[in-house]
């Protein structure tokens, strides 16, 4: 049993120590001395699973005792300007990062469970920052344990966006606003540095980044195959060794290429529509119709619960941008939207056996489907990937939807074990 005085001065008078925490870092340094290099794979990613949720129960700790420090108001008698300032002075830490904990500490103060979530290491800290962020909405509080279950169980990326989705429903005004403000806040900035190198920086509102963002990978993927033909011409393996160029270089060549085309073009050339793949569901596109026009909203398509679980909504770009109805439909109207059905008359999604490679329509629709490589951990874009059957062509498999993984190169190399 412990005593119940947990806090010692030290022996030199100027700082106490906890018990538990020195506990703690006696453990820590246990664990340190462990030979690691020796521990199969499978115990070592276990391990770095269990490293992770300490990180968390630590950084729950940690705002705890910060919280607490806060509210002591000590800080302010030690002549600190404020408790962030006290911290960055004795923990050596920038001060953008002690901002954050501070954040943090005050907020779980009005989230128990996610307080709580982090404290078991069930979530992470990017999760409980996040959290932090939507505590602001109306509603939160009720939908609290419901966002925890989400990041108990979800990554990063599909809880961010689940998040997302659910601020959107829960105030469409504030959504609406955000979307305004950020295509304000697009610029962009080409100077000439002292070297003679040129810099380019700026930011894209989320529609106008895809369409940036689609024709850049494009023309990379073109420089790739370029660079991968070239490697097999002089007959070097690409899979084992470097291309001439690092990815970096080649998106910086393709965004020249990009130029140079620009400047190609005839000054009467009709310009191609600008493409924006956009997933939504008919009751979004609805809701974005009547607020583009004015309109009435239908009983079908008015406003809806906020909570997710009791309903859902599609309505996001293709890198996975979660955007509001209004901006999708303004995209629809301008004609910047392709529509992709997966079982209508004019789009065969089923080839049988009368070919093998998965193209046209059928390609796009898996695509569209998958959104990413389909392996568990791997987020490259559907379209930048390779659709692999199922079953194999040569064991019987059929170029269908229902037969189809997205894979990238990499991972539709090394799914399979070599025969």
């Amino acid at each position: 049993m412990r005593s119940s005085v947990v806090a010692q001065q030290s022996v030199s008078g100027d700082s106490f120590h906890v018990f538990e925490l020195d506990d703690a870092a006696d453990a820590l340094g246990l664990a340190a001395k462990v030979e690691y290099g020796a521990m199969a794979g499978a115990v070592l990613a276990d391990s770095a699973v269990r490293v992770a949720e300490l990180k968390a129960q630590l950084a729950a700790l940690e705002a705890q005792i910060v919280a607490a420090y806060d509210t002591c108001g000590d800080w302010a008698v030690e002549g600190y300007r404020s408790v962030g300032a006290a911290l960055t002075h004795r923990t050596r830490i920038r001060r953008a990062e002690i901002n954050q904990t501070v954040a943090l500490a005050r907020s779980l103060r009005s989230m128990p469970l996610v307080a709580e979530a982090l404290g078991c290491g069930e979530i992470s800290l990017c999760h409980a920052r996040r959290l932090a962020e939507a505590s602001v909405r109306d509603g939160f509080a009720d939908a609290e344990e419901l966002l925890c279950d989400h990041a108990r169980t979800l990554s990063y990326a599909a809880f961010d966006k689940a998040v997302s989705y659910w601020e959107h429903l829960i105030d469409t005004d504030a959504a609406e606003h955000d979307a305004a403000y950020k295509e304000q806040r697009r610029e962009f900035h080409a100077s000439l540095t002292f070297d003679g190198m040129g810099r380019l920086d700026g930011w894209l509102d989320p529609i106008g980044f895809e369409e940036f963002h689609s024709a850049l990978c494009r023309i990379e993927a073109e420089l790739f195959n370029n660079d991968a033909k070239r490697a097999q011409d002089d007959h070097v393996d690409r899979h084992s060794v470097e291309l001439w160029r690092t990815p970096a270089q080649r998106r910086a060549d393709a965004l020249v290429e990009m130029a140079r085309r620009a400047t190609a073009a005839p000054k009467d050339a009709k310009a191609p529509e600008p493409l924006v793949i956009i997933h939504m569901d008919k009751p979004a596109f609805d809701q974005g119709l009547n607020s583009t026009l004015g309109l009435t909203p239908t009983p079908n398509t008015g406003p809806r619960t906020g909570r997710l679980g009791e309903t859902d909504r599609l309505c996001e770009t293709d890198l996975g941008t979660v955007i509001t109805p209004t901006q999708a439909v303004e995209q629809a109207l301008k004609g910047h939207v392709r529509r992709l059905v997966y079982a209508s008359p004019g789009v065969i999604l089923d080839f049988g056996r009368s070919t093998r490679l998965f193209t046209g329509a059928l390609r796009q629709a898996i695509q569209a489907r998958d959104r990413t490589c389909s392996h568990p951990g791997c987020d490259r874009p559907a379209r930048l990937c390779e659709i692999d059957h199922i079953t194999e062509w040569q064991h019987g498999g059929t170029t269908t939807h229902t037969n189809a993984d997205t894979r990238c190169s990499y991972h539709h190399r090394h799914h399979k074990p070599p025969i």
